[in-house]
């Protein structure tokens, strides 16, 4: 080789070493670099990492300092976790996109009779020129007699507004109370039949209409329809809640023909790169109308199939709620032969169950009793035997209560139980004064079971079915999980907090208790999985989204009790900021 040669060569080596060692710079550049806390990734082994880098809205890198340097000297931007933690971004995974601002009074604050009826009194002398009311959250068991059970009579309303419609939705969302103008707005008569698993309540000695109308019958009562810009207002302050909460994806769910999703709404925040959600949801199927309902989920599955907004599943009702002694009981409700009806029967289950999930659709069903509980299973192991080799990620929700010979069928049947740790202890004006009565001690000091469904191997999935539970702060949830008890007075309008997790006052099946991993895994691992999302979310791992929360103390170290004073300072969805308490 002459002289020439060589030089060329070694010009070329040269080069080619520049170029590498450029791309390797390039490739260490990254956008976001998290670093001074806990990093707890929610990954297959728990890892909890020191660092975490961020490049193009993914997860580049995750693991300790020492590894993460050559990133943190590439960052464009570093965040002082400040001993706080990192966690993937919270999931609901059962929701209502109907919330309070789309009605026109709230009454969660109101504790009393007179309290509810002066809100709404106020509001509706203020708006003198307004053609229907709609109102939400007031809670039944403030009522006596008669209406602690049936829901308020009709009479109170009309004697506030005898010429208007009024419509309000109970707390628990499964009632709803109207005045006469109401049943009239609604095409509701004392001649109306009622829709399977719903009940028009009426005077049992006249015949005449109650005042309210239960479960499936709401089906019968239109939702509130806001005009399509103050719709958009409304979805983009219910996401921008759910990002001051931690929250970045969803499961949302409508009520038995009510309480809608309003997919178009979505679809339109999409459109204009406004949606900073991931939005899995569900459609209703009823049992008397399934047809017709079908054709429509399937349409809406070909329709809403985009990276954030996907419909993934049907909803079902087997039964009602313990309220109105209407979920579906394998005992009688205390000192009573009434064990609530199924809305379905067994045969209709089964088949809707396999006609869903061959659609490679999830099923996603409300079951609050026992023996509801027992129908769904038995229909997903029906459908199971009949869609062979399909991952059909089918859901029970509430699970109030489930007989213990049902807990390892969970498992064995790939039914995820998604539940609401936030009703997991003795809540104040809810447990003694309506269940306790309704249950009889024993059977209300053992509802709600939590650690069993880990224990029998089974993936628990969290949720708050907002607006039911008044404000879906998943730290609140946490807390209960781990203590069992209350956990902020006020918030729950107890007189004062507790300062003992062990305290008996509002402590429930202390058995039940979960760990702080466990807990969180419910929020993001296996919430991503139970909405066939954890390809792309759900776990700190390199390559999924960078869906992230940055919160303000380690979970792993301080006093159960404190758990909900827990802040989210800051939540990241795709690696953008989208919510800054800062």
């Amino acid at each position: 080789m002459n002289r020439k040669s060589v030089l060329s060569f070694i010009a070329l080596l040269i080069v080619t070493n520049l170029m590498q060692l450029f791309a390797q710079q390039a490739n260490l550049q990254v956008d976001l670099f998290f670093e001074n806390g806990i990093v707890y990734t929610a990954d297959k082994v728990n890892t909890v990492a020191q660092c975490l880098a961020v490049k193009d809205g993914k997860i580049r890198f995750v693991g300790s300092n020492d590894e993460g340097n050559q990133y943190r000297n590439r960052a464009k931007e570093i965040i002082d976790l400040k001993g706080g933690m990192l966690l993937p971004g919270f999931i609901d995974g059962h929701i209502h996109t109907i919330t309070p601002p789309f009605f026109d009074f709230i009454h969660f604050s109101d504790t009393t009779i007179d309290l509810i009826l002066q809100r709404i009194t106020q509001y509706i002398i203020a708006h003198p020129h307004q053609e229907v009311y709609y109102g939400y959250g007031f809670n039944v068991g403030v009522f006596d007699g008669e209406e602690l059970t049936k829901g308020p009579k009709k009479e109170r309303l009309d004697k506030i507004c005898p010429d208007k419609p009024v419509i309000i939705y109970a707390l628990d969302g499964h009632l709803v109370w109207l005045n006469s103008k109401g049943y009239e707005y609604c095409n509701i008569t004392k001649n109306t039949t009622s829709p399977a698993g719903g009940e028009i309540l009426k005077n049992e000695l006249t015949g005449e209409l109650w005042g309210t109308v239960q479960n499936s019958a709401m089906a019968l009562v239109p939702d509130p329809l806001p005009a399509p810009e103050k719709l958009l207002l409304l979805l983009q302050q219910f996401q921008s809640m759910l990002h001051s909460l931690g929250y970045t994806s969803i499961m949302t769910v409508p009520g038995n023909g009510y309480l809608a999703v309003y997919w178009d709404g979505y679809k339109q925040l999409e459109q204009n790169n406004l949606l900073a959600l991931r939005v899995r949801g569900a459609e209703i199927l009823k049992p008397w109308d399934s047809n017709n309902d079908f054709i429509r989920i399937k349409e809406y599955k070909k329709k809403y199939n985009s990276d954030l907004l996907q419909l993934t599943a049907a909803k079902i009702f087997t039964d009602g709620i313990v309220g109105s002694k209407t979920a579906y009981l394998l005992q009688p409700y205390y000192n009573t032969t009434e064990y609530g009806e199924p809305i379905w029967s067994q045969d209709a289950l089964n088949e809707v169950y396999t006609m869903v999930n061959k659609e490679g659709l999830a099923v996603h069903t409300h079951s609050i009793g026992d023996a509801a509980v027992k129908m769904a299973l038995d229909a997903a192991e029906y459908a199971k035997q009949h869609t062979k080799n399909m991952d059909c990620r089918n859901a029970i929700t509430h699970l109030q209560f489930v007989d213990v010979k049902d807990l390892p069928r969970f498992k064995a049947l790939n039914v995820i139980p998604v539940m609401q740790p936030f009703w997991h202890f003795k809540q104040p004006g809810a447990w003694e004064p309506m269940e306790l009565p309704l249950l009889g001690e024993e059977r209300a000091e053992n509802e709600y079971p939590l650690k069993s469904f880990v224990t029998h191997d089974a993936m628990p999935v969290f949720s708050s079915d907002y607006p039911v539970t008044n404000v879906p702060h998943p730290f609140y949830a946490i807390e209960i999980g781990v203590t069992r008890n209350l956990p902020d007075a006020a918030a729950y309008g107890a007189p004062d907090d507790i300062t003992d997790m062990d305290d008996p006052k509002y402590l429930l099946q202390p058995a039940e208790r979960l760990d702080m991993m466990t807990m969180l895994r419910g929020y993001t691992a296996n919430a991503a999985y139970s909405i066939s999302a954890d390809d792309v979310t759900g776990s700190l791992e390199v390559g999924k989204a960078a869906d992230l929360i940055v919160i303000d103390q380690n979970l792993f170290e301080i006093d159960p009790l404190k758990i909900s004073d827990t802040k989210v300072l800051k939540t990241y969805f795709k690696g953008k900021l989208v919510f800054s308490l800062e």
